[in-house]
């Protein structure tokens, strides 16, 4: 089992707090442990949002033990109507992961008898503030979390991940005739996955930067790391309505009266599928320049690849006299210009990478 270094700084954050609040008299001291595990949280940005929902929650929990104990007294039923009042507010303002702390704080005053109310609550204010204290000071000072590096393998590990996916996309409708449909679905899902997980450290690294003052990867880098994160979804989302086709492609392909793959047509599946060497090499540029640091090699944006595309389909085209035909048409076009977003991005983004460098914003 591995022992993180979240981990240690919460076990320490307990520590800190527990024995804070034995020298100040402060009891019970456990209230101000769970306080500080709650408020332990994987970034200091998440820790501030998780001090200031915790002070709220505590403060609406310690009102109603006051009212409902003063005027009610302590009973089953006070503490029946306290958690039916607490708990819609709580969701009413989006204050969920607090609900069980603030049934607690709320019971914990009810429980005192009425002239011990106030005494009950300051020293609850007070452990409960010593945890929140303790969380973050841990959390600031002792091994800040590396969202850096974390993104950047991240990143490297959903681009890889995407290129593939979207490649086999096209690979697989080029490659549909003669073998049966095989889509691996859990290979979109782990795509998908991954896309999510670099979403999330970059969100966490762009919290952090604005929070926490010091050494940083500068803001044109975190920028380019965003539109990377961009793009992976967007390369993925694409790659997903390329496999759309492919159910309905061979659909078409098993009947009885479906034609022959025709030289023509079989000259533009090997142009679409050769597209995807173009989509891997600016993409390997791509990872180079943003994750690794090299200097950006850019590409011209060129028609090449589209006149030569035109070309076959001008050949081609002479074959359309029904709706079979526009409909290989139709899905033709659809993946060539998924292809055609795939590759321009990309250059796109080596240009700004370029940009970014002669800029400084590497250094």
């Amino acid at each position: 089992m591995k022992i993180g270094a979240r981990i240690i700084k919460t076990g320490i954050a307990v520590a800190i707090t527990m024995f804070v609040c034995r020298y100040l008299g402060l009891e019970p001291a456990f209230f101000g442990a769970v306080s500080a595990v709650i408020n332990m949280q994987p970034s200091i940005f998440l820790t501030l949002r998780a001090a200031r929902d915790q002070i709220l929650v505590h403060i609406l929990g310690v009102a109603a033990g006051f009212f409902f104990g003063y005027f009610l007294g302590v009973n089953p039923l006070s503490a029946g109507l306290i958690v039916i009042l607490l708990i819609p507010l709580y969701i009413k303002l989006k204050l969920h992961s607090g609900i069980t702390m603030g049934i607690v704080a709320a019971l914990f005053v009810l429980s005192a008898s009425t002239e011990e109310f106030f005494v009950h609550a300051l020293a609850r204010t007070g452990v409960i503030f010593v945890g929140l204290g303790a969380a973050m000071l841990v959390n600031v000072l002792l091994w800040p979390p590396k969202y850096t590096e974390r993104l950047k393998e991240k990143l490297r590990q959903s681009n890889e991940a995407a290129v593939l996916y979207f490649c086999r996309a096209v690979q697989d409708y080029a490659g549909l005739d003669g073998r049966e449909l095989s889509i691996d679905i859990e290979q979109g899902k782990r795509v998908h996955a991954l896309n999510k997980e670099a979403r999330t450290l970059l969100d966490l690294l762009s919290r952090e930067r604005e929070l926490v003052a010091g050494p940083s990867e500068p803001r044109e880098w975190v920028s380019l790391a965003a539109k990377l994160v961009d793009y992976n979804e967007s390369i993925t989302k694409k790659g997903d309505r390329i496999f759309d086709l492919l159910p309905v492609r061979m659909e078409r392909r098993a009947s009885p009266d479906a034609p022959p793959v025709s030289d023509e047509f079989k000259a533009i599946l090997d142009i679409l599928e050769s597209g995807c060497t173009i989509v891997v090499r600016l993409n390997g540029k791509l990872r180079s320049a943003i994750i690794d640091g090299s200097a950006p090699i850019p590409e011209k944006i060129s028609e090449e690849y589209w006149e030569s595309l035109t070309r076959a389909i001008e050949q081609w085209q002479p074959r359309l006299t029904g709706s079979y035909y526009l409909h290989g048409l139709l899905e033709a076009a659809v993946t060539a210009n998924e292809i055609k977003w795939a590759t321009r991005q990309a250059k796109i983004l080596l240009y700004e990478c370029v940009e970014s460098r002669e800029a400084g914003g590497f250094d």
